[in-house]
């Protein structure tokens, strides 16, 4: 008989577990404070990147929370099936005991995959059911929604939350309105460019994972030909260059990056160049893969010939495959037989395989987010046993006239910001299918002449940070005192007491203050100089370790603190810090209480408008 209380009374290892990574323990705090502490009903949303442990949250998001079932919600089947594969209690390598969450199989928590033959007692035994959101579709008979009442979860988790504004999410939102919900995902804007609905409740930037090493390196490889020459359509012998089109305004770029990415010239050069990349990382015995983006169906099946002419194994995935098939060409790619995977709007999210380590590109994207998406493919770390450090350095190759510079400043920008934080740090650490007749009628023939050459930038090119031994070292300090306070109740006991330290679920009492201080403090601290210090120095153009902030207006009453730190990126964390405690009324922070730091990080983000109106007016 399924206990309904399961979430509230296990006793999972989380805020002490070393094992968690730093942003999956403060997302779940941030939940936790959300919903039981503040008893805030409104949708919790957190942002983590890609390869940061979004999977691995949703399993601890429900311990202490919910009251009851749980739901998780993912857009398509590749995510559905990555999810249940991590959260599979037969598994052995399940996520809950290979990450110490548990130690005991029979801890775990019941889980079912919902499909249109799952019976009632299956629904009811089941702690997390887990399905896609098609099995959610009202018009359905099989529809989980025509199957159980509007109040059988109790919490719903959605995966890769910007798909939830479609009728059928919005629908499904609707029915199970009396459920809390948290919605994950890794880029903070709807589909339609439009904000997810619901509260921000915690972010990681992709720059704090950089600086962390949470992710791979990365390097933009572009192609560029010496001379290209089009025709206006595939019947005109007619060739003109690349200017004379741009400057007789004869096509848009629209035109002319679709012209490029059907063009099998162009293409076969970024199949080259890959491939390049890909024998030179292979030398290590890593298992490297490429994984491709095409236009539709066809123009995949073309890419595909190209890999292929050159010997490479290649595994062709797309929406209209059987799952029989689909299953069997993942697993080609899973145990190393495909060393390309090629794929048209269906591995572009979701889909974690270590060793995609070059990401081709042979289309135009139009918007950052299916760009970012797919470039994440690639972002996932190695483990550090099985790898060295060029093992973790990521491709992404095109052509340069697909008209992606643009899109790639994102990642450039990430870069800088890890750069700021990593400089700051420093000193805290010292102390679907498209005819081919269509296509010909929107592009013309591509013709390259002379020899083209490549251009690497390697904005991404952090270095993997290996040492967290200090914050995890005082993780188990502070449980060690806990320990000398309680020494005689048992571990079990005091492992509840590390995970409800801060505020209690019956009780909302506060058990270490300190700890509960230490956690507003770090909160102010990532704010100011983990997000608002590296997103002024990279929106105002200003060089982190230059002195120009010295003689800014910021410093008129504060003279003292120019004269005291020396680079632009210290000033303006200095700056912040001190205006903050000027406004709280007390300059020092180990005195504060709970409603000081509650006032501090109200007062940060006035005295952040103001920096911001101050530097507009200096540097723009």
């Amino acid at each position: 008989m399924i206990n309904l209380n399961y979430f509230l009374e296990s006793i999972p290892n989380i805020e002490a577990n070393t094992d968690l990574r730093e942003p999956q323990i403060a997302a779940y705090q941030a939940v936790f404070d959300h919903f039981v502490r503040q008893r805030n009903s409104e949708h919790a949303i957190v942002v983590l990147p890609t390869g940061v442990g979004k999977t691995g949250l949703m399993g601890i998001i429900p311990f202490g929370i919910s009251f009851g079932r749980v739901l998780i919600v993912t857009p398509q089947l590749v995510i559905k099936d990555a999810v249940l594969d991590s959260l599979d209690p037969e598994h052995p390598q399940n996520f809950w005991l290979s990450r110490n969450v548990f130690n005991k199989y029979g801890d775990l928590p019941s889980v079912i995959e919902y499909e249109s033959k799952t019976n009632d007692w299956e629904l009811k035994e089941a702690n997390i059911v887990v399905l896609n959101i098609q099995k959610l579709q009202e018009r359905l008979d099989s529809s989980l929604i025509n199957r159980v009442p509007s109040d059988f979860f109790n919490l719903i988790i959605i995966d890769e939350a910007h798909h939830s504004t479609a009728p059928t999410w919005e629908t499904s939102m609707e029915y199970f309105s009396s459920a809390k919900v948290v919605k994950v995902t890794g880029t903070p804007y709807r589909t339609d460019g439009e904000e997810i609905e619901g509260k921000k409740v915690y972010e990681y930037p992709l720059s704090q994972a950089m600086a962390n090493g949470y992710v791979k390196s990365l390097e933009r490889i572009h192609y560029i030909p010496e001379q290209l020459f089009l025709t206006l359509d595939k019947n005109d012998e007619t060739l003109y260059s690349l200017d004379q089109i741009r400057d007789m305004k004869l096509k848009d770029e629209e035109w002319v990056t679709k012209s490029v990415a059907f063009s099998k010239e162009c293409s076969t050069k970024v199949v080259e160049e890959s491939l390049k990349i890909l024998e030179e990382k292979r030398k290590t015995g890593v298992p490297h893969k490429i994984i491709a983006v095409a236009c539709s169906i066809w123009h995949a099946e073309q890419i595909q010939e190209l890999y292929e002419q050159f010997g490479k194994p290649t595994a062709l995935i797309h929406s209209k495959l059987k799952k029989d098939t689909l299953e069997s060409r993942l697993k080609s790619v899973e145990n190393h037989r495909a060393q390309v995977v090629i794929h048209v709007a269906k591995l572009g999210e979701g889909y974690d395989h270590k060793y995609l380590s070059i990401a081709a590109i042979f289309r135009p994207f139009r918007n950052k987010l299916p760009y970012e998406q797919f470039v994440g493919r690639v972002l996932r770390s190695i483990d550090d046993e099985e790898s060295s450090l060029e093992d973790n350095i990521a491709c992404v190759v095109h052509h340069k006239e697909l008209g992606l510079e643009e899109l790639w400043e994102f990642y450039k920008n990430e870069k800088n910001k890890s750069d700021v934080i990593k400089y700051i740090d420093r000193d805290e650490v010292a102390g679907e299918r498209t005819s081919q007749s269509k296509i010909e009628k929107q592009t013309g023939y591509v013709i390259e002449d002379g020899d083209g050459r490549t251009e690497r930038d390697s904005y991404i090119d952090t270095e993997l940070l290996k040492e967290r031994e200090r914050r995890q070292a005082q993780e188990r300090f502070k449980l060690e005192k806990l320990k000398e306070i309680l020494p005689n109740l048992p571990d079990e006991t005091l492992l509840q007491m590390v995970r409800r330290e801060e505020e209690g679920i019956s009780d909302p009492k506060i058990l270490r203050p300190d700890r509960y201080l230490h956690k507003k403090k770090r909160n102010l601290d990532d704010r100011i100089k983990k997000e608002m210090v590296p997103d002024l120095i990279i929106e105002y153009n200003i060089p982190k370790e230059g002195s120009e902030l010295q003689a800014s207006r910021l410093f008129s009453k504060h003279q003292w603190l120019a004269r005291r730190i020396k680079d632009n990126a210290g000033l303006i964390a200095a700056f912040i810090e001190q205006r903050v405690n000027e406004l709280v009324g007390n300059s020092s922070r180990e005195t504060w209480a709970p409603e000081e730091y509650e006032a501090a990080l109200k007062y940060v983000e006035d005295v952040y408008k103001h920096v911001k109106s101050i530097l507009d007016s200096e540097f723009k």
